[in-house]
């Protein structure tokens, strides 16, 4: 009937106490096959000679030991059903799982119906009904609700309605309410009535009839409702739930089928695997709450087990920060003292170049000549190559100091210093408004005027320049951007080449069409990304290019 199969391994009850469990239910039966008999005798009495003798106190303790076992039995049960309550707060308290304490509740308002039960039977509050009647007509209505307010607990959480971890406690204590509310109209119901139904037929098949309902109840419970539970919600407390239907269902078999009157065999055992039936979940919140700590035991040590692995790669990390800013330095400190070291004797082969060259002239030897004249062209482009491999050299290590500069001002500085070329090509350039950002206006100088610069050299041989500057606000991944467009009429390339123009020393042309040293693009790559931009360019072969810059707005616009 009980199936734990499916439940993951971590979350089963040991099979011990599986086996105990099985054992305990179906022992008593078979010792009561065996002739064993577990009930208390009605009319016990060590004086039978006369009707007339007085009660002995020792008669009448044997004349109450039915009742001192029964209420024996139920304040065992209701001790274990408090213990259940408790614990599955102190459970709730680091879990935060709201499953366990409604039906630890559920659980505990069982309890009290069966501590009613054991009070009413003992006459310790009033009630007004005879205890022939009383006794098993509160027994079949707190076994009832058990099993009622025990599926309504659990039935909650198997809705499908989602419960806000926030208001776990309002709904903890709304639910406490209603099961406390439904438990006293039943217990008020049964004090004040007096008649009540008659619950005991010893001849028939059926004894308590009325027992069959918590039987069906139960059955439903552990085929169907605490199985969905524990595949939902899996915990050992939920296997435990599972489990305790066993004991329940035995309970209900032996008032249904054996139990003939109160205080007998079958009645004693019932009561006694009632106890069982509290016990299990006690123990299953247990095993839970030992579980529990221990995972959080084993994740505190992962936590700082994890912890002092990251203060090592944290200690590595800075170390190697230092080893890197160290190289650098080095490197910075070496591409100055190697371009300071190769423009020396750069400087003196032009200087004894041009010495050469003069006497040469005198000569009028023209192979000479142009051989001076290559070494002189090698040497100018070998230094300008040294200088720009500087620049890039230090655009990347250099710290930025963004400010609030007008893109239109440096533009106008570029345009001037570039003003003979464009004389020269009678070129056009048109200007739309350009934005303010955040920026440095020496880097970027550099940027408009390696752009600009390119697009007067690659111009058409036939046809004057038009260069067109403009701009745009765009968002890109919800990031607002300005976008600068820098189109220009020249001769343009292929697009498959739009990315490795922006590598060191790319080139598309040949040094004796156009110079250059190709890393200005580079340069201009390194210092938009610095700006936190980006750079592309969209180009068509002999239709021109357009190289798009996209500057982050400033944050107050």
């Amino acid at each position: 009937m009980i199936n734990f199969f499916y439940i993951k391994e971590e979350y089963r009850l040991p099979p011990s106490i599986v086996i105990a469990v099985v054992v305990i239910c179906v022992v008593p039966f078979i010792l009561q096959l065996l002739g064993g008999d577990f009930g208390n005798a009605l009319h016990v009495t060590t004086n039978q000679a006369s009707v007339t003798s007085p009660i002995t106190a020792d008669d009448m303790f044997y004349r109450l030991s039915g009742g001192f076992t029964h209420a024996l039995l139920e304040w065992t049960a209701f001790s274990a059903a408090i213990f259940v309550v408790l614990l599955a707060f102190c459970h709730y308290s680091i879990t935060h799982d709201i499953t366990t304490p409604v039906i630890g509740v559920a659980l505990f308002c069982a309890g009290c119906m069966d501590a009613f039960h054991t009070l009413a039977a003992t006459r310790l509050i009033s009630a007004v009904a005879e205890n022939t009647d009383l006794i098993p007509f509160t027994w079949a209505l707190s076994r009832v609700f058990n099993a009622v307010i025990m599926i309504a607990g659990v039935g909650i959480f198997l809705s499908g309605r989602k419960i806000n971890p926030e208001n776990g406690m309002k709904f903890i204590i709304l639910i406490s309410l209603v099961f406390a509310l439904i438990g006293y109209l039943l217990i008020y119901f049964a004090a004040t009535s007096h008649d009540l139904p008659q619950t005991q037929f010893p001849d028939s098949i059926i004894r308590r009839p009325y027992d069959i309902i918590p039987l069906v109840l139960f059955l439903f419970a552990g085929l169907v409702i605490y199985p969905l539970f524990a595949k939902r919600y899996p915990s050992i407390f939920a296997s435990a739930l599972l489990l305790s239907a066993l004991p329940e269902i035995a309970v209900e078999l032996h008032m249904a089928f054996g139990s003939q009157r109160l205080f007998d065999s079958d009645f004693n055992i019932a009561h006694f695997l009632k106890i069982i039936a509290y016990v299990i979940p006690l123990v299953g919140l247990v095993l839970d709450y030992v579980q529990t700590y221990k995972n959080q035991i084993m994740h505190h040590e992962e936590l700082q087990l994890a912890h002092e692995n990251l203060n090592i790669k944290a200690v590595e990390l800075n170390r190697t920060n230092n080893r890197l800013t160290q190289s650098n330095a080095e490197l910075e400190k070496f591409a100055y003292i190697a371009s300071h070291d190769l423009q020396e004797p750069l400087r003196k082969i032009q200087a004894f170049g041009d010495r050469l060259h003069k006497r040469v002239e005198i000569l009028s030897d023209e192979k000479a000549i142009d051989y001076i004249d290559r070494m002189q062209n090698s040497a100018t482009r070998m230094r300008s190559l040294i200088d720009d491999l500087l620049k890039f050299s230090r655009v990347g290590s250099e710290d930025y100091v963004l400010k609030d500069i007008a893109l239109a001002d440096v533009l106008s500085s570029v345009l001037d210093d570039l003003h003979i070329s464009i004389n020269e090509k009678s070129a056009q350039i048109n200007i739309a408004e350009l934005p303010r950002i955040m920026g440095e206006s020496s880097k970027l100088y550099q940027v408009f005027l390696n752009l600009l610069s390119n697009a007067l050299k690659f111009s058409k041989a036939d046809q004057a320049p038009i260069i067109t500057i403009n701009s745009q606000r765009v968002l890109i991944k919800k990031i607002p951007y300005w976008k600068i467009k820098i189109q220009d009429n020249g001769i343009g390339f292929e697009q498959e080449y739009a990315d490795k123009i922006f590598e060191v020393f790319q080139r598309l042309h040949g040094r004796s069409q156009y110079q250059g040293t190709g890393i200005g693009l580079a340069i201009c790559k390194k210092i938009v990304e610095k700006h936190n931009g980006m750079i592309h360019v969209e180009s068509e072969l002999d239709k021109g290019a357009c190289f798009i810059l996209l500057l982050e707005v400033k944050d107050q616009e």
